[in-house]
């Protein structure tokens, strides 16, 4: 008998292992058998359902695999440690991520005899990437330092920090400036509480920040929540995003897209192929979230699908997995959407002293709607260089606004080309310096 059972049980552990290795007519066979036993079983027959709902589903998906390429982004970027959180902006010539591998900060190890995480960017030079470089030790310390939101310019980057006993952990904000990446600042505690704040993302007009935390009153797990910049330029109080987005089980890695209203976001409570899988939602004109919808095979595996983001046009996508035939724990891999593109421009430029010293100028640049003086976006050069890149639709006129300490105020119109579809516009500010 006692033999028998344990045969009975393994009908069940098979079924898990067929379901890894994506073998899921095997899975569905060995899940049959098992329940086929159920008076003499150690495993709650409504868990075995729910497994043999999410294989059939699995199978569905697999045999109506969606209209993309995906591709291990390769070395240098992963290796054969956990390499995540990809974070891109702009005309992703830089690429920020977390990373397990040796030489982090500190050299310490976890409870699995794991390095703690680093945050490191690559560059992309001739259409490659650059080996990765760790960022300053403002950002990476001897405990664990994920970067996990980045802004629409690239001058904002928001990281993940556990708290000194590793048990909790939360959210900061560090921003370019002379000499690099300053020193995080921990968000307010209207982000920050006693429970794990673990991801962000801001929208363009850096308006509304969303974040993922395990808090209580949420609906279990994991839960996203967004806060709203008031008038005073502080945050308001957290509102959870409510049922239609979070489950009972864990929501995390949200990413709200450059036209402000798609959210993307790993769930394990919505219909999944196992684990975390990849899901769209989209914030309507009632205010109301759209039913999320999963993004289906080959973005999302039976393996954990997380951290994705999406290029401005929706042609191009990043996110991590531990899907087989990868280098090592989490990949970085890359989508390549083959449906038509979302017009959009790209627009780089810069700010600079309009007096013969052309010295570059840290500026507050915001894009308005003409007709409705509703802010579309806020950007900021670069400190040192001047520099910045901004994403806006084509055949739009917007009223500009740039501004800099020490400077008149710039106003004027700005038009963009549709012809010149995800290429690149050329714009150059110049400041006239304010007399004292």
């Amino acid at each position: 008998k006692a033999k028998e059972g344990g045969e009975i049980e393994a009908y069940y552990f098979l079924g898990q292992a067929y379901h890894l290795e994506e073998k899921i007519d095997e899975e569905i066979k060995f899940y049959q058998h098992y329940k086929n036993h159920e008076d003499g079983v150690q495993q709650p027959i409504e868990n075995v359902n729910q497994l043999l709902e999410q294989a059939k589903l699995t199978k569905l998906m697999m045999e109506d695999p969606v209209n993309v390429e995906v591709s291990n982004i390769g070395e240098p970027i992963n290796s054969k440690y956990h390499d995540y959180v990809p974070l891109t902006y702009g005309l992703e010539e830089e690429l920020y991520f977390t990373s397990r591998r040796p030489g982090s900060t500190g050299g310490l190890m976890d409870h699995r005899n794991e390095y703690f995480e680093d945050v490191y960017v690559s560059k992309k030079e001739h259409g490659q990437w650059m080996p990765p470089e760790q960022l300053n030790s403002n950002i990476n310390t001897p405990t664990h330092d994920a970067c996990v939101g980045i802004s629409a310019d690239g001058q904002i980057l928001y990281i993940f920090r556990t708290s000194e006993d590793l048990i909790s952990g939360d959210l900061y904000m560090s921003e370019m400036d002379m000499d690099g990446w300053s020193a995080p600042e921990k968000l307010g505690s209207d982000i920050n509480s006693d429970a794990v704040e673990t991801s962000a993302s801001i929208t363009s007009d850096d308006k509304v920040l969303y974040f993922s935390s395990n808090r209580e009153g949420g609906y279990g797990g994991m839960d996203i929540y967004k806060v709203v910049k008031l008038p005073t330029g502080k945050w308001s109080k957290a509102t959870n995003l409510g049922p239609t987005i979070n489950t009972e089980f864990d929501e995390d890695s949200p990413f709200i897209h450059a036209d402000n209203k798609t959210l993307y976001f790993s769930s394990k409570g919505h219909e999944t192929m196992g684990g975390y899988d990849i899901f769209s939602s989209t914030f309507g004109p009632d205010y109301l979230w759209t039913e999320p919808v999963n993004l289906g095979y080959p973005i999302n595996t039976v393996s954990n699908d997380l951290y994705f983001v999406m290029s401005s046009d929706k042609q191009t996508g990043y996110y991590s997995s531990a899907r087989k035939g990868g280098y090592g724990g989490q990949d970085i891999y890359k989508i390549r959407f083959k449906l038509e593109a979302e017009i959009m421009s790209v627009v780089k430029g810069g700010v600079e002293s309009g007096d013969s010293s052309h010295i570059p100028v840290e500026a507050s640049i915001t894009l308005l709607n003409p007709a409705t003086q509703v802010v579309q976006g806020i950007y900021k050069s670069n400190i040192k260089t001047g520099r910045f890149v901004m994403v806006v639709s084509p055949e739009t006129r917007y009223n500009v606004i740039v501004e800099a300490e020490g400077y008149y105020t710039y106003t004027g119109e700005l038009y963009f080309d549709s012809t010149v579809g995800f290429g690149t516009q050329i714009e150059e500010f110049k400041l006239i310096q304010a007399k004292e």
